[in-house]
């Protein structure tokens, strides 16, 4: 797997040295791709609602839009590349792609 798509929208659930950890979030709505920053996400509202990116804290919510380069994976989370950030998002939150 060395590309992927990711569906649903995600809390931040650590922000650590080498990777942020990404949980699902069930709430909020799709954004439309012309809403998207040009790395592949966008910072939203708890609603869903698109904000300007302030960096990845605790709390925060994402939309991830676009293809990732796989850095790693294991048998729960995969490691992406989303613009110079390394995230982790669980496995079954990717789709992989040729």
């Amino acid at each position: 797997m060395t590309k992927v798509k990711v569906h649903g929208k995600f809390i931040v659930k650590k922000v650590g040295d080498e990777f942020v950890e990404l949980d699902p979030y069930l709430e909020g709505y799709t954004p439309t791709a012309n809403q998207l920053a040009q790395a592949g996400f966008a910072e939203v509202t708890e609603a869903g609602a698109v904000k300007e990116f302030d960096g990845f804290s605790v709390g925060d919510f994402f939309a991830l839009d676009g293809e990732f380069n796989v850095v790693r994976t294991n048998e729960i989370f995969c490691k992406l590349m989303v613009g110079e950030q390394m995230v982790s998002v669980p496995l079954n939150k990717v789709l992989e792609v040729e």
